[in-house]
Order: C-alpha cells, then sequence, then structure tokens
C-alpha cells in the first residue's frame, strides 16, 4: 500500500483554492458575472481556511506548504480582486483604473512575501496588518451586498475607497486578531470569541448576502480603531503605541 506524505494532505486544498481564484478570473473576464466570481472568491478563502487546519490535524505543516500556500492566494486573494473590479468599473478609468485595479494584486503580493519572511512556526496568535483572505472577501462581499440591494448602481466612489482601504491595511503593521480555535477549551475570552464565531457562521448561513459584508467591514476597521484607540493613548502618556 502506498504511504501518502502527511504533507501533500494540505496541499491538495491549496490547489483547490488556487483554482477557485483563476476560475473567478476567467468568470470576470468572459461572462462578466462578477457575483459569480465572488463568490467563487469567497470559496477560495474557505479552502484557504482549511488547508492550514488540515495541516495541524495531520501534522503536516511544512515551509513548502507556507510557500506553495502564499502562491495560490496571490492568484485567488490578489489577481482575482484585481481583475474583477477593474472589469467591473475601473476599465472606464483609463490607466487611472488600470492602476487602481492593480492594488490588491500588489499589496497582497507584498504582504504575503512579508508574512512568509517574518513566519516563526506554524501557529500564529495575531496577523500584522489585514491578512489577504479577509481583503479580498470584503470586495467580493462588496459584489454580493450591491448585487442583492442595489443591482442597478454602481457607486464607484464607494469601490474607490474600499479597494484602497483593504489594499493599505493589508502592507500595515496594524494587528488583526486570529480566528479562535474551535474548542471550547482555553479562557473564557476565547470562549466567549469562539460562541460569537459560531453564531457569526449561524447567521452567514441564513442570510449570507446581507450579513458578510457587514461582518467583514466589522472586522476591516476592528483592527484599525485599537490602533487608533492605542495611538491617542499613547499620545496622553508621553509614550509610542
Amino acid at each position: 500500500m502506498i504511504k501518502v506524505p502527511r504533507t501533500i494532505v494540505p496541499s491538495f486544498f491549496t490547489i483547490a483554492n488556487m483554482f477557485f481564484g483563476f476560475m473567478a478570473v476567467i468568470y470576470a473576464v468572459k461572462t462578466q458575472n462578477f457575483v459569480f466570481s465572488s463568490w467563487l472568491i469567497l470559496m477560495a478563502a474557505f479552502l484557504d481556511t482549511m488547508d492550514g487546519r488540515v495541516a495541524r490535524f495531520v501534522q503536516g505543516s511544512s515551509k513548502f506548504g507556507v510557500e506553495y500556500d502564499s502562491l495560490a492566494d496571490v492568484i485567488s486573494f490578489g489577481m482575482a480582486p484585481s481583475v474583477l473590479i477593474y472589469f467591473y468599473y475601473f476599465k472606464n478609468w483609463g490607466t487611472v483604473g488600470l492602476f487602481i485595479s492593480f492594488f490588491p494584486l500588489l499589496f497582497a503580493s507584498i504582504r504575503l512575501a512579508r508574512f512568509n519572511v517574518d513566519l516563526k512556526g506554524f501557529d500564529k496568535t495575531v496577523f500584522t496588518g489585514l491578512p489577504s483572505p479577509a481583503a479580498a472577501i470584503t470586495i467580493a462581499s462588496y459584489f454580493i451586498f450591491m448585487d442583492t440591494y442595489f443591482p442597478d448602481k454602481v457607486f464607484p466612489k464607494y469601490l474607490f475607497v474600499l479597494t484602497v482601504l483593504v489594499s493599505v491595511l493589508m502592507v500595515s503593521t496594524i494587528r488583526y486578531d486570529v480566528l479562535p480555535k474551535f474548542t471550547f477549551k482555553g479562557t473564557t475570552t476565547q470562549k466567549v470569541g469562539f460562541f460569537i464565531v459560531i453564531l457569526a457562521i449561524i447567521t452567514l448561513i441564513i442570510e449570507p448576502q446581507t450579513l458578510l459584508l457587514p461582518y467583514t467591514l466589522f472586522y476591516v476597521f476592528s483592527g484599525l480603531i485599537r490602533f487608533l484607540i492605542r495611538l491617542s493613548q499613547g499620545k496622553r502618556l508621553g509614550g509610542t503605541v
């Protein structure tokens, strides 16, 4: 019987993540089905979450897995959102729109390269900068929300602000929480966080088109608000953040 190396198992999820990101690009370009392309990005994000959990479960984490995962993420959470926003609207802005659409790809690639260089161990307790999947999910959920409630509207200024915001936050030094582990063990704070995540998942299953964008924006601004609070406290105390 052929024994499959444990490090190979998580790579199947990484490959699937990359495939859905690739398909998101195809649908955005060929069919202009931006909502379906957005759902494909969300599926890629789910698979990206799973590959890390599977790697820890089978004890198959490796440096190769980290590097390969980052390559897949550049496609799914960098290239796919950039292509999506370009063909959706920013192609109408000419060269300016081209550069704006390049932001998610550019900053996601910088973030992922920095992440690999700074990585120590395979378990993370905090993210430095907005994770690239979170940035891509925010952009994708914007399309889903707008198609549900404002199907005939574009709101290019909102899309522009959202694109620049999540792109810059990816390469910032602002800290973002890692989702709590699915366990009933740990501190009271960890247990509360776990139940909040479970509640959020249940409500998302019930009404994803409505709640996905508010939830992702809450996560995006949570790190930014905490950073501004620490900054203001540091100034009042005459110290540094």
